[in-house]
């Protein structure tokens, strides 16, 4: 009996050990709904590249900062398709929900295509803590519709207080950063489009 006992015992350690958390997975959101049919501009068209990241957060594991020189990477927390492609996708939604335009795209686009203007954004720190401030950083460039000239160059730095220290509640802390960023380049994008009337 004592010897069932501890193979018994030897195989729950062993099933305990072979078995690993799971893993969560991430996107960045913004704000629903989209209503069209109040367009502040419908002609407005907009071709957004990639964001470009830093290597330090351009990976699947959600980084998160425990004091000025020290990271944590979270193996069990990670990015939906892409960090680069997370962001990237949520300004083009953001920027298409703020200008009321549906002429939002993300490149390539097809060399036939005809844009108001390009952006180009990147990022120099995107990060955070838990139960703590996340921020993001870098410069944002509006180009010409061709792409061949800068019109203005900004730089952001977006900071913001998470309500718990979930990486659920990270994400969502993280994902009002670049709604915040979308609104700067709408901004301005508005006032271009305007100067040139």
């Amino acid at each position: 009996m004592y010897r069932v006992l501890i193979i018994v015992g030897l195989i729950s350690i062993l099933v305990a050990c072979g078995s690993s958390p799971k893993t969560h997975f991430y996107i960045l959101n913004g704000e629903a709904g989209y209503d069209f049919s109040d367009r502040s501009d419908k002609n407005v068209r907009i071709g957004i590249w990639k964001v470009k990241l830093p290597e330090l957060v351009d990976r699947a594991e959600i980084v998160t900062r425990i004091d000025q020189n020290n990271i944590e990477l979270a193996d069990f927390h990670q990015w939906a398709g892409g960090l680069s492609n997370n962001i990237t996708q949520l300004l083009a939604n953001e920027l298409s929900r703020q200008l009321k335009t549906e002429r939002v795209v993300i490149s390539p686009w097809s060399s036939y295509r005809k844009n108001d203007f390009q952006v180009k954004i990147h990022i120099s720190r995107f990060d955070g803590k838990l139960a703590g401030e996340s921020v993001l950083s870098g410069a944002w460039s509006l180009l010409n519709a061709e792409g061949s000239k800068e019109v203005i160059r900004e730089a952001f730095n977006y900071k913001l207080m998470a309500e718990s220290d979930s990486y659920s509640e990270m994400v969502k802390t993280q994902s009002k950063l670049v709604v915040q960023l979308a609104e700067q380049i709408s901004e301005v994008i508005l006032a271009q489009k305007n100067s040139s009337k």
